[in-house]
């Protein structure tokens, strides 16, 4: 069986994120999962840039279909993380806002990420780190093509 070395690398990377995450945060029953913490940040950013955030933004930035994006929106409301709030502008849609629950830890999850980040590029260069990046992004498209 063909054991692609890249994607190996980075679903073997996507796995020991989600372990630091897990053993930061603690269990996640009562908190954000590390998907959910991703959207807060990202709503967290898009408010402090005075953007209303909709669910279609978040499916793009993440890159997720539209049923997992409302399920996963679906849970974080039910968890008090977020609300739906319809807007002026157009009766179909509903902008994303953070509870004052998520705002709360945001800013502790904030921190922990900064600390997760520090031991993923601990010993890279700011020139190696630029490098993955610009690689990354281009696998991205590159996947992104077909879809």
């Amino acid at each position: 069986m063909f054991r692609d070395p890249i994607g190996y690398r980075i679903k073997t990377l996507s796995n020991l994120m989600k372990r630091k995450m897990d053993k930061h945060l603690g269990p996640q029953h009562d908190r954000a999962t590390m998907m959910q913490t991703w959207i807060i940040g990202f709503v967290q950013l898009r408010d402090s840039e005075d953007k209303d955030t909709f669910q279609k933004d978040i499916e793009e930035e993440f890159s997720i279909n539209r049923s997992t994006t409302s399920e996963m929106l679906t849970l974080m409301n039910k968890r008090g993380l977020i609300e739906r709030v319809p807007v002026d502008y157009d009766g179909r849609l509903k902008k994303i806002v953070l509870t004052q629950k998520s705002l709360d830890i945001h800013e502790w999850i904030n921190q922990t990420m900064m600390l997760i980040h520090d031991d993923l590029t601990d010993g890279l260069s700011p020139e190696e780190i630029q490098e993955f990046l610009n690689i990354a992004d281009k696998m991205i498209q590159n996947l992104s093509k077909d879809e």
